[in-house]
């Protein structure tokens, strides 16, 4: 038996920077996190300060509203958990030998895969 695959990979531009805040604590909720610890989680994200070098020169801090902090250790858990359920809502279950598509991800990468093209093309404009 040969198995033929039809697959694509998306590499997420700045996905560190632009994902909502919000929608990372709501993930934190759907996946029954402990209330403690999605208090800890919000206060790191509320009080998250940035500053910048220009010209060799330290900018003065400034609030960051919006993304997670790269090269935080809870940063790419929270990605993680946000991307996971954001797959979650477009995955089945099972592997590709028993289904039509595949949909691994991990950090900034998802790699789909389809038996089938047409598969492949339903899924993504699902």
């Amino acid at each position: 038996m040969i198995l033929t695959f039809t697959s694509f990979s998306l590499i997420l531009k700045k996905s560190f920077d632009s994902i909502n805040q919000k929608k990372v604590l709501e993930s934190l909720v759907s996946f029954g996190i402990p209330k403690k610890i999605e208090r800890l989680v919000k206060m790191t994200l509320e009080r998250a300060q940035a500053k910048v070098i220009v010209d060799g020169k330290i900018s003065t801090p400034f609030g960051i509203s919006i993304g997670v902090r790269q090269g935080d250790g809870l940063s790419a858990t929270l990605f993680n958990l946000d991307l996971h359920k954001s797959l979650k809502y477009m995955e089945q279950s099972n592997t590709i030998l028993n289904r039509l598509t595949q949909i691994c991800g991990y950090a900034d990468d998802i790699m789909v895969t389809a038996r089938i093209l047409p598969a492949l093309e339903a899924l993504c404009v699902k």
